[in-house]
Parts: C-alpha cells; sequence; structure tokens
C-alpha cells in the first residue's frame, strides 16, 4: 500500500513541474477619474460683487426735498421761495434777514424801471430782505405774496453823497452820529417823478423819471428805506407810518402830516388869511417818537374817519396808521392817535 501512495505522491509532483508557467498573479487595474487643475485667476482682475437683491416694495432713496415751514408767513413763504427759483438753490439755504410791513406807493411796489407803467397805490405789502451765500437779496411784496417783485438782488455801489445824505437824514432823526448808521443796501433806480416816488403833502411832483438810489439803513437794529437822487442833493424817507389830515371847519383848515418810521415829518398848511400855504421837514421829539413807535408795534393798519356834519362848515379829520402789530385801537386810543398829529402839527407852526 505504501509504495502505491508514494507512486502517486511523486506523480503529482512530476506533472506540476511540467505544467506551463502562469506567473505571479496582479491585481486588475482601477480607473482614477482626472481632476484637471484649478484655473489661475489673474491677481489684477477684481472679483465681480455679487448682487444685492432689493425688495419690490423698497423705496428707492431719492433726494432729500426741501420744505418751507408751514407756520411762515404767505408774503414770506412767496419772496422764500422765488429767491430759492432765481438761484436755483433750495429754501433751506436762505436765511431771513428782516421783513417790514409796508405800504407800496403803486402797483410796481415800489420797483421802479423805465419804461414799465405802475398802478397808483398804495399797496399794503412787505420789504423782506433775504440772505443766501453771503449775500443779502431785497424783495418787495404785496401783503398776501401772489406778487413778488426782486429789486435786483446785489447792492449797488453808489456815490458817496447819495449814502452820505441818506445817512445824515436817518442819524438826525434818531439822534444818534452818522458812525452809528449802517448802509444794509444800495440800488440805483428810475424814479417815476422829481418826488422820488415818495407823496409828500402839499408839494407838486414834476413828472419826470428821475434817477437815483435805494438806500436801505439800519441803526439800532432797525432798517430804514430812503429815497435820494442821483448826486444826493434831494432825499426822502420812504418807510410810512401815519398820516394825518384835516379840512373844513369854521378855520378853513387844510393841514395834513405824513410821518415816516425814521422820525422824521412832513407837515404842510394853509394861511386862511394871506391864501398862503406852508410846508416845513422836521423830526419827531423823544416823547413824540416813542407814542409812535409804541402804536406801531401794537396795532396793524389802522384807519380813522371823523366828520363833523352838524355845522355850516363840517370839519373832516382822518389818520391812517401803518402798523406791524395785530391789534385795533380802542375809541379812546383813536382820540389819542389825533391829539397828538394835532400837537405835532402845533409844534411845528410856532
Amino acid at each position: 500500500m505504501r509504495p502505491v501512495v508514494f507512486t502517486l505522491a511523486w506523480l503529482c509532483l512530476f506533472l506540476a513541474a511540467c505544467a506551463p508557467g502562469t506567473g505571479p498573479t496582479v491585481p486588475a487595474a482601477t480607473s482614477t477619474p482626472v481632476v484637471p487643475a484649478p484655473t489661475q485667476v489673474p491677481t489684477d482682475v477684481p472679483p465681480s460683487p455679487s448682487p444685492t437683491q432689493v425688495p419690490v416694495d423698497t423705496p428707492i432713496p431719492g433726494p432729500t426735498p426741501t420744505h418751507i415751514p408751514v407756520d411762515v408767513p404767505p408774503a414770506l413763504r412767496a419772496a422764500i421761495a422765488t429767491l430759492a427759483s432765481e438761484l436755483n438753490i433750495s429754501a433751506d439755504q436762505i436765511k431771513v434777514v428782516s421783513s417790514e410791513a409796508v405800504n407800496w406807493p403803486d402797483g410796481c411796489l415800489g420797483v421802479v424801471r423805465l419804461g414799465v407803467m405802475c398802478i397808483r397805490g398804495p399797496i399794503p405789502g412787505f420789504r423782506i430782505v433775504l440772505e443766501a451765500n453771503g449775500t443779502r437779496y431785497e424783495l418787495h411784496t404785496n401783503q398776501n405774496g401772489s406778487v413778488v417783485t426782486p429789486t435786483n438782488g446785489t447792492p449797488a455801489q453808489p456815490p458817496d453823497a447819495p449814502v452820505a445824505a441818506a445817512t445824515k437824514a436817518l442819524a438826525t432823526a434818531q439822534g444818534v452820529t452818522p458812525a452809528d448808521v449802517k448802509l444794509v443796501s444800495a440800488q440805483l433806480i428810475e424814479w417815476p417823478d422829481g418826488c422820488l416816488g415818495i407823496a409828500l403833502p402839499g408839494v407838486a411832483c414834476s413828472q419826470i423819471v428821475t434817477t437815483g438810489y435805494l438806500i436801505v439803513l439800519e441803526v439800532n437794529g432797525q432798517q430804514y428805506e430812503y429815497h435820494t437822487n442821483q448826486d444826493g442833493s434831494a432825499v426822502r424817507p420812504g418807510n410810512l407810518a401815519l398820516t394825518w389830515q384835516r379840512i373844513g371847519g369854521v378855520g378853513g383848515f387844510c393841514d395834513a402830516l405824513a410821518v415816516y418810521r425814521s422820525g422824521e415829518i412832513h407837515a404842510a398848511w394853509c394861511k386862511p388869511a394871506s391864501g398862503a400855504a406852508d410846508s416845513r421837514l422836521a423830526a419827531l421829539g423823544q416823547a413824540q417818537q416813542a407814542l409812535l413807535q409804541g402804536w406801531l408795534s401794537n396795532f396793524g393798519a389802522v384807519s380813522i374817519n371823523q366828520t363833523d356834519t352838524t355845522g355850516v362848515d363840517g370839519m373832516s379829520l382822518t389818520l391812517t396808521l401803518l402798523g406791524s402789530g395785530n391789534n385795533q385801537p380802542s375809541p379812546a386810543e383813536q382820540k389819542a392817535m389825533l391829539d397828538w398829529a394835532q400837537s405835532v402839527l402845533a409844534t411845528l407852526q410856532k
């Protein structure tokens, strides 16, 4: 049995040795995906920003609108809007320097230009001084601001003589020195007549266009307007405050007063005995001026008319006050105004 087993084992070994060689076993290759190299982005090209999503209902911001406060009076509001439009700036860049109630002599609001016809006044309104970018501009309006007339804005530079004449007149009326008076603005203008656009009681005006200046002066924080001719030989105060007239009566009165905010007065009266008339330009006393300024600040536009029809020679009294306040005088205060005007005239007639 053993020899047979041995023989079979030897035979197996012989057959294995004679078989063809197959070599070592190599595992199958696995395919690897090719990964491309990253693209080089130039360092000098900024990356594109990602867009910002804006909701549909989000308003797109625009320029901030400019508003004039609602509590600004209509005339001042109109003047600011006019200047803002002319200068192409917003209203909040405009500063209000002053606003003064004025009774303009005509429909041109005191701004007279050669060749322009003006309806004769008086026209209640305002003289408004505004400032923008360091420059002051004067505008004239009617009472509700529906008419605004610029006075060409930038102050002119008049000769020394008209400014000196107006300065002297205001200094005398206010009881100060010329050094206390400040020039605010001056504008070359064509006045409609020889009275420089200022009607005076008892004075006839030549209807000749007169070249001159509209000069605005300031003293003690208050501004006053003066009209002059070209060389300053004629000067008229421009801010009328009060007028008074007395006509008729047994004595045949024909008296008139024109009183200005500066304190100057022009009076005219008849001389029945000689049939002549007289007039005078003077200044109010301190006590008289104090009363007037009190009325101007307390009362608005006041009109008093009294006519005595009981006698054959009825006498009529009229008084107009161009105040800037909101009140109206009582009957007692109206009588005080009439008495004041009569006393002013009596002082000048002495």
